[in-house]
């Protein structure tokens, strides 16, 4: 019930892609294997990565850095390397966008399983509704930010390949990551935690912002030759 919960977003996403913006199935499940592939390198180089020395006078600006190297930098550049495989011909900048949702929320459901079995023990001494429960918390929090995140890179990589190019889209996905693990990682009686949804709703804007931003001049040129 655990795994199949952790899931449902990716589930809904697919079908919602498929049959309100005919996005083609196997270039959507295609997305869902990338994402699969990109949970192992990341997960390989967060285990083995050395630990950043610590700033003794100020542990919060030590996490602060961990988090933005460690789950911001690594992780978003290793995504944004794995969406260069992604299919794109014919492929205009909203349905590109779509496709690297996909991947992102494949890649946070399989991490929200990761979690599911690292947890599982504890929930079973402490109750399983309270596992659940994280787990519904994560596909509201950290599934969204692994998906905006994910389309942001998409849309830098997307700008790459129709100029100009969009580096600091970016740069936006790895400072809104690396933020938002910061926050994440209080515990959940520090009033801190709470910024996390913050920038949550601060990656759905950017998303949107970036988006709009990348298609704008398109629809002004094409206006400009209907007026012509």
């Amino acid at each position: 019930m655990g795994i199949a919960l952790c899931f449902v977003p990716l589930v809904v996403a697919i079908v919602l892609f498929t049959l309100c913006f005919k996005l083609k199935l196997t270039h959507q499940l295609i997305a869902v294997l990338l994402g699969l592939i990109a949970v192992l390198p990341i997960s390989f180089i967060q285990y083995f990565l050395p630990e950043i020395p610590g700033i003794d006078f100020n542990p919060i600006l030590h996490t602060l850095l961990k988090s933005l190297l460690l789950y911001g930098l690594i992780e978003e550049l290793f995504k944004t390397i794995i969406l260069l495989l992604l299919p794109n011909k014919n492929y205009n900048a909203r349905n590109f966008l779509l496709l690297a949702f996909v991947m992102g929320l494949a890649l946070g459901c399989f991490e929200s399983v990761v979690y599911y079995f690292d947890h599982l023990q504890i929930a079973h001494s402490r109750g399983a509704t309270l596992l659940y429960g994280q787990i519904a918390i994560r596909i509201f929090t950290s599934d969204i930010i692994h998906m905006m995140c994910t389309g942001l890179g998409g849309l830098f990589i997307f700008s790459c390949r129709n100029k100009p190019i969009r580096v600091s889209f970016l740069i936006v996905a790895v400072l809104l990551h690396g933020i938002y693990d910061f926050f994440a990682g209080f515990s959940t009686s520090s009033n801190l935690r709470w910024f996390s949804i913050a920038v949550v709703f601060m990656a759905i804007i950017e998303c949107r912002v970036k988006y709009m931003s990348l298609v704008t001049p398109d629809l002004d040129a094409t206006n400009r030759e209907k007026t012509q």
